[in-house]
């Protein structure tokens, strides 16, 4: 298990643009390793690639905590890794208080959408869409924010 250091704020790399994943290669799996074995030592639901310091558009959402499990006890298959995600539909807006790996022991009230429609890539290169509401969509949205170099102090 590789469990990677934070890039905490204030520092640059978070306000970079992530690039577009073009091969899904032997590199590409070793980052998503890197980030479900980071999000396994942590007790968090979401990680981004630039929150360990990759500038890909890739992240790791942990299924079982998203859904209410805090028995801090998941495995990698509870992970569910989004490759060159899109927002293609974002409604009802609602405010959310959000903390955040690369912001330690800070939360801020943020305005997101409660529903959204998302497509985007697994790591072995297969298409999905996924619809998410409530924490879900919250979840999806902040960490699209950190692909694009936004955090969450600024909304």
């Amino acid at each position: 298990m590789v469990v990677k250091s934070f890039v905490e704020y204030p520092n640059p790399l978070l306000r970079e643009v992530s690039t577009k994943v073009d091969v899904f290669d032997s590199d590409l799996q070793a980052l998503v390793k890197d980030l479900i074995d980071t999000m396994l030592a942590e007790d968090s639901m979401g990680l981004a690639a630039p929150q360990i310091g990759k500038l890909k558009r890739v992240f790791i959402l942990n299924k079982k905590r998203i859904a209410g499990d805090k028995s801090k006890n998941y495995q990698s298959e509870d992970m569910l890794c989004i490759v060159n995600p899109e927002i293609e539909f974002q409604e009802n807006p609602i405010d959310s208080s959000e903390g955040c790996l690369s912001f330690p022991g800070r939360r801020e009230t943020v305005k997101r959408f409660n529903n959204i429609r998302l497509t985007a890539f697994d790591r072995e290169n297969k298409p999905f869409t996924l619809t998410g509401e409530g924490m879900l969509s919250i979840l999806i949205q902040h960490e699209i924010d950190h692909l694009n170099g936004i955090l969450f102090i600024d909304r």
